[in-house]
């Protein structure tokens, strides 16, 4: 049989006078040691007879719960015991505290004249040897005049300043190397460990260049030490190639030289041309002559420099206006080798194999734009360089990726971007949209050219806002900036990319934006999809509403009558709700397609506004999730906008009938929830606390006085139940209640025991505990009287009796009987 819980068997024990007090010890005894021994109150009586008796294992038992119960420490250390004194007292710093420690001095001053005090092993003899203030700070309240002496002497010695602490200065860091010599330079020079600075004179002849270069002819000097050599004023030509040959000519300064240009690799020319056209150093003229291959060194030109942009025009002039040329300039960029100069005089020499045919190999635009720095690229920096009549001339021919490179790369004119519309239409502009990165204002450029390309790049392709979405798929036009209401044969037609773009996708925002379309594909590509659905009534009903004021109410009941839905698992049944379903049909049999219309219209504004919200809300709201009510309020701002939270609605709601149990507590969380839910949160997240109550959204929720009788109680660990705590602390049950009702009588017992041997804070809690110890006191003398067999044997059956306290008790007696 199990062993009653520790508040039990002292709440029984708090019941019981001196006389049945040391009559139940003998007959618990099991259940008063393990009492003695946890952190469960002491009775007053029970802790007399314990301490008055002889009962070395009583005693022992109550000396190792000490630690736990203040009083109890001081009753034992009182006592003035030397054989309890090391225990009580501790020998570590953090076993007691300073009170506690003084309260043993306290109680060895009644007794100090004991001979134990002095004998080996004893408490003062043990603390002569201690170096801790912790342990010595006490002992001056001591009796014994050694024990003082000693610890005066080492609490002084230890209060003298300390010597002044060395402070260690951390070492500067060495500064970079500064040979002398040429000699001592090009050993560091070959240091290949060493990639820090040099510090290089600068004094006109302190190097010996020549002696440096033959060093490096002998043996090839490190990277890092021709890079440090390259960055002099003074560096020859021979070393400062060598350096770009192996470092980049980036990472320092240092002179740029015309070898440097022709030896480099075509990979590198960029490096070299910005740099050294900026500076100076590489004449243009020179580099469109002598450099190749033309279609690296033309991508690889600072464009925004005043000579490159003279040099390419004066080159480009030479091609003319004619498409012939340019045709065959952009079939030979690829794989020429030659200059600039020696490309333009080809494409001259094959201009007549060119003559009236069209753009070679055309392609569209890619989604998203890579822009690769090939033929394309090359030929399109020449083209910028053109004359503006030129430029509007070619673009009659040019195919869609290079109208969609020049106008995301190369910064058109408005004058040549509006002659691109002219002859090409607004879809030549779709290749604008090709990024998620694409900005807000070139989107907003876009959406007036009202083209049916360029929604379907706008549409899957960039970052579009919700409202934007909306007004792509709803087909209507965007005048003077906004989206315009717009007759049904004048709504912008949808792309097949784009209706294929919103079958494939997964994105909610995408779908979503379908039910605001009215177009029959779109509400059934929706309908149909495995990924996304609307969650809300409103949402659902706009859809429908949509699709009567585009389609006409036919449109609308042919897809409530819809059965296959491509693309959903279960065809069982319709993908909207049956309110949805129902709100519609009604419409649908209301005379008159306009009648049917405003009813449909104002079925959709209620369930968009407050009444809607908060049916959603109180609806979805009460999942097993903690977030489920933020999840529901996402819905909201997603599927019907950002708007109040309709907290006159809800209380409205509350009143009629109460609100289920999560989601007052819920509610509670939300910035300026109203007083009434906030206090109806309160009894909610009671119960909710409760484990074994499982709130149901019918019926009125049981107040905690009514849980009391229903629910069981159950004790953790420690011997409590936090439940019961709770609801006391909240002043929604009384202790009378939890005396005639709580089951099992263990949890009441504990409860109760631990409840009423705290101090009352006011006379309200003074009058209630009075009450119960009296009915408690009056269910025991009624079934037990002062029959310590019938104590032991309630107590006995606590630990597995399923009935209330008034039960047991009368169960016990009954037995007795």
């Amino acid at each position: 049989m199990r062993l009653a819980e520790h508040t039990v068997v002292s709440a029984a024990y708090a019941l019981a006078d001196r006389d049945l007090t040391r009559a139940l010890i003998p007959r618990i005894r099991e259940e008063t040691l393990a009492l003695l021994g946890s952190a469960a109150p002491v009775p007053s009586v029970l802790l007399d007879e314990v301490l008055a008796s002889s009962d070395p294992e009583l005693r022992g038992a109550l000396f190792s719960a000490a630690r736990y119960h203040s009083d109890v420490f001081r009753r034992l250390a009182l006592l003035g015991d030397p054989a309890l004194a090391v225990h009580l007292h501790g020998l570590r710093d953090w076993e007691r505290t300073a009170s506690e420690r003084a309260a043993v001095w306290e109680g060895a001053a009644a007794t100090a004249d004991d001979p134990a005090w002095h004998a080996k092993g004893a408490l003062p003899g043990r603390l002569l040897t201690a170096t801790s203030r912790d342990l010595l700070e006490p002992a001056l309240l001591s009796p014994f005049p050694e024990l003082v002496a000693y610890a005066r002497r080492v609490l002084e010695h230890a209060s003298t300043p300390a010597p002044p602490r060395t402070v260690s200065v951390p070492r500067p860091k060495p500064s970079p190397p500064a040979p002398g010599t040429t000699k001592e330079l090009v050993g560091h020079l070959r240091d290949a460990h060493y990639y820090g600075e040099i510090e290089l004179p600068t004094a006109p002849g302190a190097l010996d260049w020549d002696e440096l270069l033959a060093e490096h002819r002998g043996a090839p000097l490190t990277a890092n030490g021709l890079l440090r050599l390259r960055a002099h004023p003074d560096c020859p030509e021979e070393l400062a190639l060598a350096a770009f040959e192996v470092n980049r000519v980036s990472q320092v300064d240092g002179s740029l030289h015309w070898s440097m240009l022709a030896a480099a690799d075509e990979d590198r020319l960029a490096e070299l041309l910005v740099p050294g056209i900026r500076s100076g150093a590489y004449p243009v003229d020179r580099v469109l002559r002598e450099i190749g291959p033309a279609r690296k060194v033309v991508c690889g030109l600072p464009h925004g420099h005043e000579g490159v942009r003279t040099a390419l025009a004066a080159q480009v002039a030479r091609l003319g206006s004619d498409f012939a040329p340019w045709r065959a300039l952009h079939l030979l960029l690829p794989r020429f080798s030659g200059t600039v100069t020696e490309l333009i005089d080809a494409a001259l020499a094959e201009t007549p194999k060119h003559l009236d045919q069209p753009w070679p190999k055309p392609v569209g635009p890619e989604f998203p734009s890579r822009g690769r720095q090939g033929g394309r690229a090359a030929w399109l920096h020449l083209y910028d360089a053109a004359d503006h009549g030129t430029r509007c001339a070619l673009t009659e021919h040019m195919d869609l990726r290079a109208i969609q490179q020049l106008l995301l790369r190369h910064a058109p004119s408005p004058e040549l971007r509006a002659h691109i519309v002219r002859v090409r239409g607004a879809s030549a502009l779709a290749g604008i949209a090709s990024e998620w990165s694409t900005s807000p204002e070139a989107i907003e450029e876009l959406i007036p050219y009202n083209d049916p390309e360029v929604n379907a790049a706008l549409f899957l392709h960039t970052n579009l806002t919700p409202a934007q979405r909306r007004h792509i798929l709803s087909g209507r036009l965007w005048r003077d900036g906004h989206s315009a209401d717009t007759p049904a044969a004048d709504r912008i037609p949808l792309t097949e990319p784009l209706t294929d773009g919103l079958r494939e996708s997964a994105r909610r925002s995408w779908l979503l934006a379908c039910c605001d379309s009215g177009d029959p594909l779109l509400c059934r590509v929706l309908l149909g999809s495995p990924r996304a659905k609307a969650h809300t009534l409103a949402l659902e009903l706009l859809m429908l509403l949509r699709l009567w004021e585009r389609h006409g109410p036919d449109a609308v009941r042919e897809l409530l009558d819809e059965t296959d839905f491509p693309g959903r698992k279960k065809q069982s049944r319709h993908p909207l709700s049956p309110k949805a379903i129902e709100t519609g049909r009604t419409a649908l049999e209301v005379v008159g397609s306009e009648s049917g219309l405003a009813l449909l219209r104002a079925a959709y504004e209620r369930a968009a506004g407050p009444v809607g919200r908060a049916d959603f809300l109180c609806d979805k709201g009460a999942g097993s999730e903690s977030d489920d009510l933020v999840k529901a309020l996402a819905i909201l701002v997603e599927e019907i906008g950002p708007g109040p939270m309709p907290w006159a609605r809800l209380e409205a709601m509350h009143a009629l009938k109460p609100l289920h149990d999560r989601v007052l507590v819920r509610l509670a969380e939300q910035d300026a929830c109203p007083a009434a839910l906030t206090e109806a949160s309160e009894i909610a997240g009671l119960r909710l606390s409760h484990p074994e109550y499982r709130p149901r959204k019918a019926g009125r929720p049981p107040t905690a006085s009514e849980m009391l009788g229903k629910y069981p109680q159950r004790l953790d660990r420690a011997g409590r139940c936090h439940w019961l705590e709770k609801a006391y602390h909240l002043g929604r049950i009384t202790l009378p209640e939890v005396v005639r009702s709580v089951f099992p009588a263990q949890a009441a017992v504990a409860f109760l025991s631990t409840t009423l041997s705290a101090a009352p804070r006011t006379e309200a809690e003074t009058e209630e505990r009075r009450e119960a110890r009296g009915e408690v006191a009056a269910l025991v003398a009624e079934h037990l009287s002062d029959n310590p067999e019938g104590w032991a044997l309630a107590l006995r059956l606590t630990p597995e009796f399923e009935g209330t306290l008034p039960d047991l008790l009368r169960a016990s007696g009954a037995v007795l009987s």
